[in-house]
C-alpha cells in the first residue's frame, strides 16, 4: 500500500503586539480596548517544503533521537536555512560521529531530489527527477590496448536499455561518436600502470562525450575485441524499463556444474495474483523463476553471483533472490530482522512492514558455495543479500577493489508538496546473526582482482569470473585465464569514467 501522508503543513501564526496608551479617570471605567486580530502570516511554498523535510526526518530517520524536537512548529529550525537542501544537510549533521564518511557523521544517505522541474537548492525550475534508467545504459571508462592510446570503453550496458537492445556490449572500444573520431588520447604505460599525457586533452574528449550521451540522438561507432567494428544510430525519450537480470548461463564440469547471474539491480518482484501488481514486477519475477528452473535443471552445485555494478533496490527483491539461492538449506531459518524507530514502531500501519523474514524455500537448490563479484559500488540491497545468506552458506567474496560501498540501511519515499521526493533512511538491517556493522563496506575474501573489462559479460577469460570459476570448478578455466590481465598493454586508467553507476539504495515499498 502507498503510506499516505501523516503531516500536512500547517500555517505560522504570528502575533503583532501594538503598543497601547490608555488615559482615563477612576470614575469614567471605561471598557477595556479589545486585542488586536493576530496577524495571519502564510508560509510560502518554499517555507512549507523545508518544513515538511524536517517533520519526516524527525518522524521517520532512523537516528530521530539526535534530532531535536520542533514539530509543533518546525520554521524554529527550518527558517534559519535558505533552501530545502540545507535543511536537509543541517539535518544530516546532527546524527551520530562516523569519521570514515564524508562530513563525519552516519547519514550520508538521505537524499532529497525536486520533481517536474523544481530545483531544492533554490526553489526555482530548473532540474528535472533524475532516474536511474535515463539515457541509452551505457557506462564507460578509459581503456588502452597498445599501451600508446587510450580509449573510452564500455565497461557496463544495462539490461533493457537502448544500448543493449542495439548490440553494444561491455568491452566494445568507442571509436567515434554522431561521426566525430577524435575520441582518444595518448598516454604512457609501464610496469607500475598507465599515466595521462595531457590531462586538460582527456578532461576535453570526456566531457564532450558526456554531452553526446545526455542528447536525444547519438550514433555511436565501436570496435569490437576480435577487430570488427559496429555503428548504428540510438535514441531515447522517456527512460527505459530495467531487466536487471544482464547475464546468467551454466559452466558444465563433471559433476560440479556451476550458474553464473549477474544482476545489475533489484526491480520489483510481485506475484501476478497480487492486487495492484505492475507488468514489470510481474515480469522480473518469472525471468528469476526461469534462471533458477534451469540451475535447477542442470543440478548445479555452485553459483556465481555478479553484483559488481549492482546499486541496489528492492528490499523484497533482494529476499526473494536470497530465497531462491538458499533453496533446501535455509528453509524455514530467519533471514533478516529490521531496526526502526519508536514513532515506526508504535505505528502499526508502518510498523507491520517491518517484521522478521524468514526464508521460505523458494527453490530446490542445495549448493555447496556461494561466490560474489563485487566492486566499492555494491551497495545497499546488493550487500543485504550477501549478509542474510553468510550464516547459512559458504560465501566467497570476491572484490575489485578492498570493500564493497557500505550501506546496511534503506528508506521508503515522502513525497513533499508534490514538488520534491524525499528518502529519509528509516531503518537498518540484520542478518539472523544481528549483523549489521558493515558501515565501511563488506570485507573480501579475495580482493583487488582486476575487472577485466576487456571480455565479455561471462566470458571465462573475464578476471573476476576466472577466479570464482577456479575455485568452483578448476577444469572449466585455466591459470592463464586468471592471469589475463598481464597481457602487454591491456590496462583500464583512472580517472575517466562515464556515468558511474548509481546508489539504487534500499527500498522498502509500502
Amino acid at each position: 500500500m502507498k503510506l499516505k501522508t501523516l503531516i500536512r503543513a500547517g500555517k505560522f501564526v504570528g502575533i503583532a503586539l501594538t503598543g497601547l496608551v490608555v488615559v482615563s479617570c477612576k470614575k469614567d471605567n471605561p471598557k477595556p480596548e479589545p486585542e488586536p486580530e493576530p496577524v495571519v502570516t502564510e508560509r510560502t511554498e518554499a517555507q512549507l517544503i523545508k518544513d515538511d523535510i524536517y517533520k519526516y526526518y524527525k518522524l521517520y530517520s532512523l537516528w530521530e533521537t539526535s534530532i531535536p524536537d520542533y514539530k509543533a512548529d518546525p520554521s524554529k529550525f527550518t527558517d534559519q536555512y535558505s533552501s530545502a537542501d540545507a535543511v536537509l544537510a543541517a539535518l544530516k549533521r546532527l546524527t551520530p560521529a562516523h569519521a570514515a564518511y564524508s562530513g563525519g557523521v552516519f547519514d550520508r544517505f538521505s537524499y532529497i531530489v525536486g520533481l517536474d522541474g523544481y530545483n531544492t537548492a533554490t526553489a526555482a525550475t530548473g532540474r528535472l527527477k533524475m532516474d536511474t534508467n535515463d539515457g541509452y545504459g551505457i557506462y564507460v571508462q578509459l581503456g588502452t590496448d597498445d599501451g600508446k592510446k587510450a580509449f573510452p570503453i564500455i565497461y557496463f550496458v544495462e539490461g533493457g536499455s537502448p544500448a543493449q537492445k542495439a548490440g553494444f556490449k561491455r568491452s566494445d572500444f568507442i571509436t567515434a561518436v554522431n561521426g566525430d573520431a577524435d575520441y582518444s588520447v595518448a598516454v604512457t604505460c609501464t610496469d607500475a600502470g598507465c599515466t595521462i599525457n595531457d590531462a586538460s586533452a582527456r578532461d576535453k574528449m570526456m566531457n564532450k562525450l558526456n554531452a553526446a550521451l545526455d542528447a536525444p540522438t547519438l550514433t555511436l561507432q565501436v570496435k569490437h575485441q576480435d577487430g570488427s567494428t559496429f555503428s548504428t544510430l540510438m535514441s531515447y525519450a522517456n527512460g527505459y524499463t530495467i531487466n536487471p537480470i544482464y547475464k546468467d548461463t551454466i559452466y558444465e564440469s563433471t559433476g560440479n556444474n556451476v550458474g553464473y547471474l549477474a544482476l545489475s539491480s533489484f526491480e520489483q518482484i510481485e506475484d501476478p495474483a497480487a492486487s495492484g501488481s505492475s507488468s514489470e514486477g510481474i515480469a522480473n519475477k518469472s525471468a528469476i523463476d526461469a534462471v533458477f528452473t534451469k540451475f535447477q535443471d542442470k543440478q548445479i552445485k555452485s553459483l556465481i553471483v555478479d553484483l559488481r555494478y549492482n546499486g541496489g533496490g528492492y528490499v523484497d527483491a533482494s529476499a526473494y533472490i536470497a530465497d531462491k539461492i538458499g533453496g533446501a538449506t535455509t528453509k524455514g531459518k530467519l533471514m533478516l530482522t529490521y531496526e526502526v524507530n519508536n514513532y515506526i514502531k508504535s505505528t502499526p500501519s508502518i510498523n507491520n512492514m517491518f517484521q522478521d523474514t524468514k526464508f521460505e524455500g523458494k527453490s530446490n537448490l542445495s549448493l555447496n558455495k556461494v561466490y560474489f563479484l563485487v566492486s566499492e559500488s555494491t551497495a545497499s540491497a546488493a550487500e543485504m543479500l550477501i549478509n542474510v545468506l553468510k550464516p547459512y552458506m559458504q560465501v566467497q567474496i570476491i572484490a575489485s577493489g578492498t570493500r564493497t560501498y557500505g550501506k546496511p540501511v534503506g528508506f521508503f519515499e515522502q513525497v513533499v508538496q508534490n514538488k520534491v521526493s524525499f528518502w529519509p533512511v528509516s531503518f537498518l538491517l540484520k542478518n539472523s546473526a544481528g549483523f549489521s556493522d558493515y558501515w565501511d563496506g563488506l570485507v573480501p575474501d579475495k580482493r583487488n582482482i582486476e575487472d577485466y573489462v576487456f571480455a565479455d559479460v561471462g566470458n571465462k577469460k573475464e578476471t573476476m569470473l576466472a577466479t570464482a570459476l577456479n575455485d568452483a570448478a578448476p577444469g572449466i578455466t585455466t591459470k592463464a585465464s586468471i592471469n589475463a590481465v598481464s597481457r602487454k598493454g591491456y590496462r583500464t586508467l583512472k580517472g575517466g569514467e562515464v556515468n558511474i553507476r548509481p546508489d539504487r539504495g534500499m527500498i522498502k515499498k509500502l
